[in-house]
């Protein structure tokens, strides 16, 4: 329902009403002819420039069931403020005339909250050549950063249920969910063997605490990378919206879901296969673990796992696609999710863990040397 709920209460205004309410709250003056809507899966966002100070930031008009959880934006807002000071490039709540991190707003009868942030400049990964450095880079600063989330205190709001959190994937193969795909066998077929996989290799191991629990990102995919173009480096990292107490494991393994889908996604790298998605999952990986060692059983589960948010984000694209079919941006990566699922499911786990390790052995040789 709540999956439902996020489309039907999406927010819909234009800049101008945006620019008025930011006037109005945060007393920020909007150049509106410098400013514009992005393309959103939930909510409303903007980016807009400051009028003066060309000061660039993000707003954020949130559908209306996460605008319900105020605690959930609390906690948000209190783990991008702790990573800032941490030294990660992320976004960071502003605060409102009445000195608070957000407001609400009415519109079309829904109540939606509304937080103003920094804008992350620089480029998206999505949008850089394929590169094994970039993609080694990006593990270890998802590792760098999971290893200052594990001493974040104030997470309460983040211990939710959440549909994307991976420890209820089993929730995909909902009827409601599973009816978008229609008569398509196939990516049916796709999902069930995801789905068998994950009861039969995950679940018996989270059943008797194999996994351990930890704050996650919860969705570090090539879109919410930022680059430093100048530096052709991993800089920064956006959206946190996804972010959950959940198994630590998950974190790699939707960064490398994502690794999957975006290499499907370019016509450069379309006709890549699993060779080279397993050589890609390996730079980084193995560049994670560097900065976060996982345990042996973390290492059995994080391709299947990376199949399971493969899978959630074709299925979820194609439902939430078949409930607002003017949103394009709702099959970005559902689409090109399905031929990389094929690829990954058919990856040898004991061969890619083994090359893992081994990859890590020429690092530490490196660097001693």
């Amino acid at each position: 329902d709540d999956e439902k709920f996020r489309k039907l209460q999406k927010p819909s205004l234009s800049l101008t009403q945006a620019a008025d309410f930011i006037k109005k709250c945060f007393n920020v003056e909007v150049d509106v002819k410098k400013s514009k809507s992005l393309e959103s899966y939930d909510d409303a966002n903007f980016y807009v420039l400051e009028k003066g100070t060309n000061r660039k930031l993000l707003c954020k008009f949130h559908n209306g069931v996460e605008t319900k959880m105020k605690g959930y934006l609390n906690s948000q807002n209190s783990m991008m403020l702790y990573l800032d000071k941490k030294g990660f490039y992320v976004p960071k709540p502003i605060m409102d005339t009445e000195k608070k991190l957000f407001q609400c707003i009415k519109l079309k009868g829904n109540t939606h909250a509304v937080r103003l942030l920094t804008w992350v400049d620089g480029g998206m990964l999505a949008d850089c050549p394929f590169s094994l450095d970039l993609i080694s880079e990006s593990g270890e600063y998802l590792g760098k950063l999971n290893l200052a989330l594990d001493d974040f205190k104030e997470y309460d709001g983040l211990v939710r249920t959440h549909l994307w959190d991976l420890v209820n994937f089993e929730l995909v193969g909902n009827d409601i969910f599973v009816k978008a795909l229609k008569n398509d066998t196939e990516k049916r077929k796709l999902l069930e063997t995801t789905l068998s996989r994950f009861r039969k290799e995950v679940l018996p191991l989270a059943k008797v605490g194999k996994l351990r629990k930890g704050l996650t990102h919860g969705d570090f995919n090539d879109a919410n990378i930022i680059i430093d173009k100048s530096k052709n480096k991993v800089c920064g990292v956006i959206d946190f919206g996804d972010s959950c107490m959940s198994w630590r494991v998950n974190d790699p393994a939707i960064a490398l879901g994502y690794i999957a889908i975006n290499i499907k996604k370019s016509k450069k790298t379309v006709n890549m296969g699993k060779k080279e998605i397993s050589e890609a999952f390996i730079a980084f990986l193995s560049s994670y673990l560097r900065a976060y060692p996982l345990t042996e059983d973390e290492l059995s589960v994080v391709l299947i796992l990376a199949a399971g948010r493969m899978a959630t984000s074709a299925t979820m694209g194609w439902y939430s696609f078949s409930l607002d079919p003017s949103n394009l941006y709702l099959k970005y990566h559902a689409e090109p999710a399905w031929d990389a699922l094929k690829a990954v499911l058919d990856i040898d786990l004991k061969t890619f863990v083994t090359s893992v390790k081994s990859k890590m052995s020429r690092q530490r040789t490196v660097t001693t040397k």
